[in-house]
């Protein structure tokens, strides 16, 4: 049986992360040459839509060589996920390509609680993304990193789950600092999971505390009791 007739997600996580240096770096010399030509880095909706175009060149570029054979889709609208497709050996993996400028914390959108498990970890074999840190000021590029994409979402500690926007549920990266030291609070794909259901709960608890109970009438609260009999 040939390569690209079977292969183990373990396997082929293990040969993409072999290929990180190659990707960082490819990425890297993309963005640098694209600021050469006067593209600065300075305002994050030009950054937001430039990027997933210059970024995406070097990676399918890079996965090529590293996976002959592999079928590679790019989205064609800015609202789709992910920005990269790839189609190898059975499996599907999935790579987003996101950006935030230095002056801030990263907080920009990973997924949803309550559309992850069908959307997304049940689509694909894997996910992946790829965080360009640049300075909003100077335009300048910070540094680029290449992580799972569980590895790249922070914790929220008042529930030791994953960390999220309270309003519409949208999980949000770790630090700068965590991306820099490539810490990450998600051991395991299954540790992930467990992290989510936590937020998933937590949050419901907040929305029914702080949103629901405050406007429900006393009829209103007793026919919500019997959801739980």
């Amino acid at each position: 049986m040939g390569d690209t007739d079977s292969i183990t997600i373990e396997l082929l996580h293990k040969r993409i992360m072999q290929r990180k240096p190659e990707i960082i770096d490819g990425v890297k010399k993309a963005i640098s040459h694209a600021i050469m030509e006067n593209r600065r880095l300075d305002d994050y909706k030009i950054v937001w839509s430039q990027l997933q175009d210059i970024a995406t060149v070097p990676i399918e570029k890079i996965l090529t060589k590293e996976f002959p054979g592999a079928l590679f889709y790019k989205t064609e609208s800015k609202s789709t996920y992910p920005d990269l497709k790839m189609a190898f050996g059975g499996k599907t993996i999935a790579i987003d390509i996101k950006s935030n400028e230095a002056q801030k914390e990263p907080w920009y959108d990973i997924a949803r609680l309550d559309t992850i498990l069908e959307e997304r970890l049940n689509k694909f074999d894997e996910e992946y993304d790829l965080v360009v840190k640049y300075d909003s000021k100077t335009g300048a590029l910070i540094d680029v990193y290449f992580e799972l994409m569980r590895d790249t979402v922070g914790v929220r500690t008042d529930c030791n789950g994953v960390k999220f926007r309270p309003y519409d549920g949208k999980l949000r990266p770790k630090s700068w600092s965590d991306f820099a030291s490539g810490k990450t609070s998600w051991g395991s794909k299954d540790e992930f999971l467990k992290g989510l259901r936590r937020s998933q709960v937590y949050r419901w608890k907040l929305n029914i505390e702080n949103i629901l109970l405050p406007i429900l009438s006393e009829k209103e609260k007793t026919e919500f009791r019997k959801l739980f009999d």
